[in-house]
């Protein structure tokens, strides 16, 4: 999308969405399925599971990993993993809920 930057040996698979203005730096995975919001930033070497979603203006620092199907609020600042399922928001990022079956 237009601004966006992704930068050398960053991986992307299949029906992912990098939006506008979103920055993922070098040496990452985005697994298909994956929703990257407007203004993200991804540090290096982050792994982003299937069908997980970045909200807008997130930031992750480097050498996070995002579980399968889990979901990080707008703004949210990630300085740890998140398990698969569970949507985490704030500053630092914290749970705030479990995903439940799709």
């Amino acid at each position: 999308m237009p601004s966006g930057s992704i930068n050398p040996e960053t991986r992307i698979g299949s029906n992912a969405i990098i939006n506008s203005a979103a920055v993922v730096e070098h040496d990452c995975t985005i697994w298909n399925h994956v929703h990257i919001a407007t203004g993200a930033r991804l540090a290096s070497t982050i792994q982003v599971e299937e069908g997980a979603h970045i909200g807008a203006g997130a930031t992750m620092r480097q050498c996070v990993r995002i579980g399968k199907g889990a979901v990080v609020g707008a703004g949210a600042m990630m300085v740890a993993d998140v398990p698969p399922d569970l949507v985490v928001v704030g500053v630092p990022a914290r749970p705030r809920a479990q995903r439940g079956p799709a």
